[in-house]
């Protein structure tokens, strides 16, 4: 019997801020928007009521900004750097 590999996809948004110490006078803030993709496969067995089982076996994740712009985020006041590419193309076409 060939296994059937599946597929999951979600879209989510990181959200953090650093303004209860006062070491971070900035008030920095991460905000990232990402996507995570989980493969994932059928549970070979013998149980029954194990039929319905499946595993995660690979995941890949993607960031809509570069990693470096999520980590100027965090050296920067809240707001300087946008939580998505989409963001940024807006801003500029206003």
């Amino acid at each position: 019997q060939s296994k059937r590999r599946r597929y999951i996809q979600t879209r989510w948004n990181m959200v953090g801020s650093l303004t209860a110490s006062p070491l971070f006078f900035w008030k920095p803030k991460i905000d990232v928007i990402g996507r995570t993709k989980f493969w994932f496969d059928r549970e070979s067995s013998s149980s029954s009521e194990d039929q319905n089982s499946y595993r995660v076996y690979f995941y890949d994740e993607e960031w809509e900004i570069p990693a470096y712009q999520a980590l100027l985020q965090l050296v920067t006041p809240a707001g300087t750097f946008p939580s998505s590419m989409d963001n940024d193309s807006k801003k500029t076409n206003q």
